[in-house]
């Protein structure tokens, strides 16, 4: 029993914690806090599990990139669903179909995103005022075709 106690909170903690780490960002372009907020959930309680002698690393292993992955998916998909965004604004107040596309683009629309890839390091101004990708962007680029 308290095997999985320690399990459950030790997921539980770096969940809170990545929210924590995001501070407003978006989850693409803080990946790398985020991982090392769950390396370190999971150095923590792997190490308690191996001292205390109470579960197989690898099982553990298993379940925390599980953990992970569903996190990851789930706060990925919330954070970039139009229909959530949308909902969220018809929250506030009744609105036509051309004032809810208009609430949507002033909140969320272009100059916004452009601004949260140049917070990323993704893309950076040149000196004619366009946007180009960094090396950084290259490679998050490069993982994502690799993906498809």
């Amino acid at each position: 029993m308290i095997e999985a106690s320690v399990a459950a909170a030790a997921v539980l903690a770096p969940a809170i914690g990545s929210e924590l780490t995001l501070r407003g960002r978006k989850l693409q372009t803080s990946v790398a806090r985020v991982v090392a907020v769950w390396v370190v959930g999971y150095v923590a309680a792997a190490t308690w599990l191996l001292r205390e002698g109470r579960a197989g690393l690898v099982a553990f292993a298993i379940l925390w990139c599980g953990a992970f992955l569903l996190w990851f998916g789930v706060r990925s998909h919330i954070e970039s669903s139009i229909l959530l965004r949308m909902l969220c604004l018809l929250r506030e107040r009744p609105m036509t179909d051309a004032q809810l596309a208009a609430a949507y683009a002033s909140r969320y629309g272009e100059s916004m995103r452009l601004a949260e890839l140049r917070r990323g390091g993704l893309v950076a101004v040149d000196r004619r005022g366009g946007a180009r990708v960094t090396p950084k962007g290259r490679i998050v680029l490069l993982v994502a075709s690799k993906l498809q």
